[in-house]
């Protein structure tokens, strides 16, 4: 099995102001490939090869899958430069050289350009190799730095993109604490409604007093960071957020039938029952949000690689095992 990375060398073929066909194949051979596969990288060092097929798909697919592209500009040949912009478009990770600065096209005038010379000296071709393996030893520490105009574009508008998703989802999070929020004023409310009736009851001769919440609880926030994920939540605060969303549209269901007066009585002991409970946890995760949010707008929350799934059932992992 070949586990070499390729390195693809886009240069003239045919002669050019300074050099004739058979020259360009010369420093293919004995200058460029050589530096690349002796700098210790395990990279494979190919140039195009003429098949029976359409030269330009074949050029677009070896431009597309190398991982390293060395693009010759020596002489401005119109094919090379019309590569090389295709290159910058699909990836990064592509070497400049040519065979003196001045074939450095003005748009590319604030990137580096390694320079050699056609049968150079011995001191000449040592400068040569170590300079590409300088390029390919830092394409290996880093090999997402952008190095050529399309990525450093595209690096600042995936700023942008992030910088806008970043604000949205900050004012994601301060709906959900607000609702949390003025949830946790809801349940004292009922608390406290249930707690008087229960009091009036008492008095069976006293009826009038006795009221029926008209408050509900949101859980508009909690669905929707539930459902998308906007922000990653550890496991433990997200089934937080799943519990507190459960209880909270059963305790609306509660509410929507403690006007009936067969239920009424039951509804009010459960709600004196649970509420002091679900309070302590609504208000553990109001602290949590608060504190996940500032950290957020800070840069400093750490979000888990990916969410964590949280399944109704634990026969259901077999379910989503990877095989």
């Amino acid at each position: 099995m070949n586990n070499k990375k390729k390195c693809f060398v886009i240069m003239p073929f045919s002669e050019t102001d300074s050099l004739a066909e058979g020259k360009w194949t010369e420093i293919f051979e004995h200058e460029i490939k050589p530096a690349v596969e002796e700098s210790g990288f395990s990279y494979k060092c190919e140039r195009y090869k003429f098949r029976r097929a359409n030269i330009t798909k074949d050029i677009l697919q070896e431009l597309n899958s190398a991982l390293v592209v060395i693009a010759d500009l020596t002489d401005n040949n119109p094919n090379v430069l019309w590569e090389l912009g295709v290159r910058h478009t699909l990836s990064k990770r592509t070497i400049l050289i040519a065979q003196d600065k001045k074939f450095l096209p003005s748009d590319l005038k604030d990137y580096p350009i390694i320079t050699y010379k056609y049968k150079q000296r011995p001191a000449e071709v040592s400068k040569f190799r170590r300079e590409i393996k300088d390029k390919l030893e830092d394409i290996e520490a880093d090999p997402d730095k952008p190095d050529n105009p399309v990525a450093d574009f595209l690096e600042h508008k995936n700023i942008d993109l992030l910088s806008s998703q970043k604000s949205e989802n900050c004012k994601k999070l301060t709906a959900l604490v607000s609702e949390l929020s003025e949830n946790l004023d809801h349940v004292e409310i009922v608390l406290k409604e249930a707690t008087n009736n229960r009091k009036l009851r008492k008095n069976k001769k006293r009826e009038e007093g006795i009221v029926v919440s008209t408050v509900r609880f949101d859980t508009t926030c909690l669905d929707l960071l539930i459902s998308t994920h906007y922000v990653t939540l550890s496991k433990d605060t997200l089934q937080s957020a799943l519990k507190a969303r459960e209880h909270l549209k059963i305790s609306n269901a509660r509410l929507d039938c403690w006007h009936e007066r067969h239920f009424a009585e039951s509804i009010e002991e459960g709600f004196i029952e649970f509420l002091p409970v679900f309070k302590e946890d609504i208000t553990t995760l109001l602290k949590e949000i608060s504190t996940i949010r500032v950290d957020y707008i800070n840069d400093n929350y750490e979000e888990p690689s990916l969410p964590p799934p949280i399944l109704s059932r634990p026969a259901h992992q077999e379910y989503i095992k990877s095989t």
